[in-house]
């Protein structure tokens, strides 16, 4: 029993405490003083590629297309055809076609 009231005398004097205490009063301005505090020890982060502006990509991905557009009219336009699907044209270009009888050839 003189466990469980001295527990309510701890938990009654703790309320006692938490009723004395005096509400504190702030400077109406803090919040305003505190936060531009902060701003000012802000510190900027400059972007990596801040020289990468708009006009220099707009550039680049112009010279790219012009690069893509010109391998693929290079690569259709080429005229020789050396497809060939006989075995002859094969052999010949292939050094394989020889004139001898040998089997082991």
């Amino acid at each position: 029993m003189k466990n469980k009231e001295h527990i309510n005398k701890q938990i009654a004097d703790s309320f006692k405490v938490l009723d004395e205490i005096d509400r504190v009063e702030v400077n109406h301005f803090f919040k305003h003083k505190v936060l531009q505090k902060i701003k000012a020890e802000k510190t900027i982060n400059k972007p990596v590629f801040s020289w990468f502006t708009p006009q220099i990509q707009l550039a680049t991905l112009g010279l790219i297309l012009l690069l893509n557009v010109s391998a693929i009219f290079y690569a259709y336009s080429s005229t020789e055809v050396s497809v060939g699907s006989d075995i002859n044209t094969f052999a010949e270009e292939y050094s394989l076609k020889t004139n001898s009888n040998s089997i082991l050839n």
